[in-house]
């Protein structure tokens, strides 16, 4: 398998490190794993990447929110993928900490509501430790800095099994998200750990830091 070097594991979540990696073939690789996972073959696993630019549609239709046309993206270099999770348009690209989250939430006897919190949860421990101060805000799934959005999170669950999960703007080149209406939010501002605090942490750092408080978060006793 491409990404066994760099993978490393917890007593319950097992962390895959992939890179640098396309969104396509990181997709792929998540409905593999899910399924893996379905079959018992493997924990609850976490994929920790960074891609290049690429906005990728939820199952809701979008076309309205693109501000760029899809074809005049495509011809710039920007990937555009339609994906099976919830939610509207969203921006990945480099400066980017994106988690796919592999979990069995009928073993951990969760509902979608706890799954939210939790993936939430993953990233408001990880931007503290980065010294960043972020919140929910009731009804927009995400993270927050006041009214400048910080974090996106979109997931899907089947049969039990998620996908998908919770990207975290540490320094990804903002004027991007020009390109669309980021999940739907009309007059949302997009904002960075780097435009909030002035920092940069190293990558081996931020994904190290992700992966300490998400693993305190999600190790917990399986009913």
């Amino acid at each position: 398998m491409w990404w066994k070097m760099s993978a490393f594991k917890d007593s319950s979540v097992h962390f895959i490190s992939l890179g640098h990696r396309p969104y396509a073939e990181v997709l792929t690789e998540q409905f593999r794993l899910r399924e893996e996972r379905r079959a018992g073959n493997i924990s609850d696993t976490v994929l920790i990447v960074e891609h290049p630019k690429v906005i990728t549609e939820g199952r809701r239709d979008a076309s309205a929110d693109f501000l760029v046309p899809p074809d005049k993206l495509k011809q710039i270099g920007v990937a555009v993928e339609k994906v099976n999770r919830g939610g509207r348009l969203t921006y990945h690209g480099p400066g980017q900490l994106v988690a796919y989250f592999l979990l069995n939430i009928k073993e951990r006897s969760w509902n979608i509501p706890k799954l939210v919190w939790t993936v939430e949860e993953c990233g408001i421990q990880t931007l503290k430790q980065l010294g960043l101060e972020v919140e929910r805000r009731s009804g927009c799934p995400g993270l927050w800095v006041q009214n400048r959005k910080i974090a996106s999170l979109g997931l899907s669950v089947d049969r039990g099994l998620t996908m998908h999960g919770l990207a975290l703007n540490i320094a990804p080149e903002l004027s991007d998200y020009d390109w669309i209406i980021p999940c739907g939010e009309k007059g949302g501002h997009m904002t960075s750990l780097f435009l909030e605090t002035g920092n940069i942490p190293p990558w081996p750092q931020a994904e190290e830091v992700f992966r300490r408080q998400a693993s305190e978060v999600l190790t917990i006793p399986i009913s």
